[in-house]
């Protein structure tokens, strides 16, 4: 049997339309249809649910509470009944009649097989030039980290055997939208893949979700696998928001600072209560950056987020501290003010990340 998966987010007015043209291109193929929708506010899940009620060979997964392609993709194979799991996208731009030959090459190799743009016959469709030369950087990017090498591994259009799947389930990453690169890093090897060439479409209906945001996931998602082992992202992202803290410290410091002095040195008490100033206000900012970016797998949200910020102002306490002592005991022995500053502040940088990985931003 082939599984087919379509995950959904405001797909309302392609589904119907879909649904039809896949069966009729599965027409000779035992199948079902695994609709996984993340609550779109369109209701895709309710047309989907409509479509099911009539027709056991299709199922809806309707997502309440999280969001994300792959790990809708993920979800969708978890429930499926047949010996080979595909994937498609819902806005017709992959080309439903392939289906077929994704699922045969995908049960006789027992690993992986490809709708390609960039083999020999498959196309970009109507791309304008930005648009193909992005998706070539990005395309080379990821083949360089593939233990089995493809020519479009940022395909969504593929088709996977189970016993893959069971293979490397348990290091697939959740987060992203290119879970075709995710299986192509993780398989053994020797695993087989076969590319069938097709050429992109046209969305049928609604907006592209490719947006800035699912570019840097992706990035991000690149040096997870390249380098996370040895840095971990998360501590990464956890200095590029200190050091953007810094840059907040230093620059509120220089206002308050002016503000009490001008253009004068400050007195010995001016600079103090302009250091622990600066200090509060780049604590609020590292927390609000920290929290909608560094740690988005757990955002705190609502009175959490309260509760959170409390407990990042308390973990960070004797960073903070740490941070006062040095600006002061610097300028005090006449070090320049800036220089006393900056290296105060990178101080209680590794305190602050372990406190608050422990207290704030627990899994």
């Amino acid at each position: 049997m082939f599984s087919l998966i379509l995950p959904t987010y405001n797909e309302a007015e392609n589904i119907p339309e879909l649904v039809r043209s896949i069966k009729n291109a599965l027409a000779c193929v035992p199948h079902e249809i695994i609709i996984v929708d993340d609550d779109s506010p369109d209701k895709t899940w309710h047309i989907a649910q409509e479509i099911a009620h009539d027709q056991d060979d299709v199922h809806i997964i309707r997502r309440v509470g999280r969001r994300g392609l792959s790990s809708a993709v993920i979800e969708g194979f978890l429930s499926a009944k047949g010996d080979v799991f595909g994937v498609m996208d819902a806005d017709g731009q992959h080309d439903e009649s392939l289906l077929p030959a994704l699922y045969e090459a995908a049960l006789a190799n027992g690993g992986i097989s490809v709708g390609s743009r960039y083999t020999e016959g498959g196309s970009v469709g109507e791309w304008d030039e930005q648009r193909y030369l992005l998706s070539r950087i990005a395309t080379k990017l990821a083949m360089s980290l593939c233990k089995v090498k493809v020519k479009d591994p940022m395909s969504g259009f593929f088709a996977v055997h189970r016993s893959t799947f069971e293979k490397v389930l348990p290091t697939l990453n959740p987060k992203g939208f290119k879970i075709l690169l995710d299986f192509l890093v993780h398989v053994p090897k020797e695993t087989r893949a076969e590319e069938i060439p097709f050429t992109f479409g046209k969305r049928m209906h609604g907006e592209s979700k490719l947006s800035r945001r699912v570019q840097i996931e992706f990035l991000e998602y690149l040096y997870d696998v390249a380098l996370g082992r040895f840095i971990p992202l998360v501590f990464v992202k956890y200095c590029i928001v200190g050091s953007m803290g810094v840059i907040v410290h230093v620059s509120a410091f220089s206002l308050i600072s002016y503000f009490f002095a001008g253009a004068a040195e400050p007195t010995f008490r001016q600079f103090s209560l302009s250091v622990a100033v600066a200090i509060e206000t780049a604590v609020v900012f590292n927390f609000l950056l920290n929290n909608a970016w560094t740690f988005s797998h757990v955002r705190l949200k609502g009175r959490a987020a309260l509760v959170g910020f409390l407990k990042f102002n308390g973990a960070c306490l004797f960073g903070a501290l740490a941070n006062y002592a040095v600006s002061a005991f610097l300028f005090s022995f006449g070090f320049a003010k800036i220089l006393s500053v900056v290296v105060g502040a990178f101080t209680g940088v590794i305190w602050n990340y372990t406190m608050n990985r422990m207290l704030t931003w627990r899994h």
